[in-house]
């Protein structure tokens, strides 16, 4: 837990485990990370990674070392101590983790009961057809443990899908 008990939110302990898992970065490296990944979630937040950088730093979370970079300076960040504490609360929440977070799909299932039948059919048919070609795409190449997380989800969600033919009658 942050001091005064705030707690983090997703991306800023995102933002924080990817700086401790680099040792250090600069708020172009984390946006980059953020860019790359299959999730939109993650992927549409690249643009708020520079602020968020800066609020971290200004919580104690973060500190920044000028480094030289060709013409221009560019800020490794670095995790404090406090940081590291912030993201150990965050990492092991396991109350936050376990929550089932927003899940469009999921949302769309609850009320697909108000379109007819055939329709429901398709768009289950078209949403396992989008659902199969994600998961055959490249994701976190070069980092085993999340390409096997990711697989895994990907093959459970797969497993779900197809349990849904009761919404299409």
């Amino acid at each position: 837990m942050e001091r005064g008990g705030a707690q983090l939110t997703d991306l800023e302990g995102a933002t924080l485990a990817e700086i401790a898992t680099r040792g250090a970065a600069t708020s172009y490296a984390i946006a980059q990370a953020f860019a790359g990944s299959p999730s939109e979630y993650w992927s549409g937040s690249a643009g708020a990674v520079y602020p968020l950088i800066k609020r971290l730093a200004a919580r104690g979370l973060l500190e920044a070392s000028a480094a030289a970079a060709g013409r221009r300076e560019r800020l490794d960040y670095r995790i404090t101590g406090a940081g590291r504490a912030a993201l150990e609360g965050w990492l092991l929440d396991a109350q936050r983790a376990a929550g089932m977070g927003f899940d469009p799909l999921r949302t769309r299932l609850m009320h697909l009961h108000l379109v007819p039948p055939e329709r429901r059919t398709a768009f289950l048919d078209e949403v396992r057809a989008l659902s199969r070609d994600f998961a055959a795409r490249p994701a976190f190449v070069g980092n085993p443990v999340a390409m096997k997380v990711h697989q895994s989800w990907t093959t459970a969600r797969a497993k779900w899908l197809a349990m849904l033919d009761f919404l299409a009658g």
